[in-house]
This record gives C-alpha cells, sequence and structure tokens, in this order.
C-alpha cells in the first residue's frame, strides 16, 4: 500500500525526492503487538488524506513520494536495527529523504546509523515526552543515550524523565514542553544553534498534548497541540538541513481513525516540510 492516494503515477525510485519507509517493529512493550500494526493504519490512514494540501499550497503529486515495501521485522533489536541501517544506508547515500513509520521507536537508532554512513556530523533532534536515555525497568542505556553515543542530540517537548537521565542531559541540549508554551518557539533556538547543519529528526508521537493524541504508551499532561507541532517542525526544517525523520509511538485503537489519521496527516505535513525547504 502506497502513502496517500495520489492521482499521478507513482514515482519510480530513481526519481523519487524522499522514500517512506513502513517498520512495523513493535518492541518489547506489553503493547507490542498493537504497535507493530502502527504502519498498516497509517498507511490506511492516509488514504483518506487530500493530495492538495491548503496551508502550504502543495500538491504533493509534485513532491516525488516513493513508498517501500514495508522492512521485515524479524530478530532481536540490535539485529533489526543493523539491517535497517545496512538496508537503508544507500537510501541516504543517493539524497533521498528518508521518512520512516513506526512501530517503535526504538528504530531510530538503525535509521541514525544509516543517515550517518552519508554524514558523519549528522545531529539528531528528538521530539517526544520522555528522553528515553535509560530503560525505568532495567537502568540500562535506552535508544537515545544508544545514538548519543553516535552524535549529538537534543531534546524538544520533555514532560517527564528520572533522575539518572536528568544528570546526562545538558542544559542547552533540553527544552521542556513548559518552555515553548511560556515562550513559544524561540525556547527551542539553543538546542537547535547547538546542533550541526545537518539533521535527523525522531519524533515520537507522545510529543503531542495526549487531548489531541491520546493513542500512546505513555501520555503525559501538556505537550505541543498539532499547530504548534507544525510550526516547530516549519521552523527546524528552515534552520536545518533535515536528511530523514521517523514518526513513531502510536498504538492503534479500534475506534481511533482521529489519531490514525493525524499521525498520517503528520508524515505528511513534515514531508511538506522537509522537502519544501530542502537546502
Amino acid at each position: 500500500m502506497n502513502f496517500l492516494n495520489l492521482s499521478a503515477k507513482k514515482v519510480p525510485y530513481n526519481q523519487a525526492k524522499a522514500l517512506i519507509l513502513p517498520v512495523p517493529y513493535g518492541g518489547s512493550s506489553r503493547m507490542a503487538q498493537h504497535i507493530e500494526k502502527g504502519p498498516e493504519v497509517i498507511l490506511q490512514a492516509s488514504q483518506m488524506l487530500s493530495e492538495y494540501d491548503v496551508e502550504t499550497n502543495t500538491d504533493l503529486n509534485e513532491l516525488g513520494l516513493h513508498t517501500l515495501d514495508a522492512f521485515p521485522c524479524q530478530g532481536k533489536p540490535e539485529e533489526i536495527n543493523e539491517e535497517l541501517a545496512n538496508q537503508c544506508s544507500p537510501h541516504f547515500k543517493k539524497n533521498k529523504l528518508v521518512a520512516a513509520i513506526g512501530g517503535s521507536h526504538l528504530i531510530s537508532e538503525g535509521l541514525v546509523s544509516a543517515a550517518m554512513a552519508q554524514d558523519n556530523n549528522l545531529s539528531v533532534l528528538h521530539l517526544g515526552a520522555h528522553p528515553h536515555l535509560f530503560d525505568p525497568g532495567t537502568d540500562q542505556p535506552d535508544i537515545m543515550a544508544r545514538i548519543k553515543e553516535k552524535c549529538a542530540v537534543s531534546h524538544i517537548g520533555i514532560r517527564s524523565m528520572n533522575g539518572m537521565e536528568k544528570k546526562k542531559i545538558h542544559l542547552d541540549n533540553l527544552v521542556l514542553a513548559r518552555d515553548i508554551y511560556n515562550n513559544g518557539l524561540n525556547a527551542a533556538i539553543d538546542a537547535l544553534d547547538v546542533l550541526g547543519e545537518s539533521v535527523y529528526l525522531v519524533i515520537n508521537l507522545d510529543i503531542l498534548d495526549p487531548a489531541c493524541m491520546p493513542a500512546v504508551v505513555k501520555p503525559e499532561p501538556g505537550g505541543l497541540d498539532w499547530y504548534m507541532l507544525n510550526n516547530l517542525i516549519r521552523m527546524i526544517a528552515r534552520e536545518k538541513s533535515i536528511v530523514g525523520f521517523d514518526v513513531t509511538g502510536l498504538v492503534p485503537q479500534k475506534n481511533g481513525l482521529y489519531t490514525h489519521l493525524l499521525a498520517a496527516k503528520l508524515v505528511y505535513k513534515t514531508l511538506i516540510c522537509c522537502l519544501k525547504n530542502s537546502r
């Protein structure tokens, strides 16, 4: 199934500017069987979206989108991420924007490794409610701690962390959701400035307020609203060169069409921001 129901003929891989990659990996949480269905429901919901975006005056047929087959998620997390890195590195080397749809947030590690094969100076900007530096169950390094060993990382939208995580995050690399609520998007400038020119964007859907996106593993009060998040991504795309991104963390609901549509529209909007502001 392709992302969106575009009227134009499917763009061949060689002509594509952006690749949409479904990664149906559920992780190890108790909700894994639900989370792994995230890419499928997002692709299904995308069929209901308009191919014309009125807010940006964009015809999605003109963006050069190509949907890849779903990534086969078999094996342990480290094996999946290693294979993701191996398979996606050629896409980044061909200067394709890679937009991965999860699935678990754990897929980000393999995708960042793939992007670094093209640019060793890559930085990562993480949008989410939790920093994911330590696994609360084991106190072992979590996904963003492992990524931080590879490159610079900033976090925006954080609303919950433990004491170990607080000690590991430099204030210049941290923007609380409260900071943005109180001071607007200017609160995020310092966290952007410490990153390099090329950025991989990690988007966990719990960046959003649970009032508009309740279908996540660990909803946290507060968070950004729809327009604030879109304005933030637009600002990032103006300031940095986004080489790829992932949208993860959706827990599909039986009667959750609204949340499925919101996730699909976020992918849609982020693609527009990245491709129309590309340098």
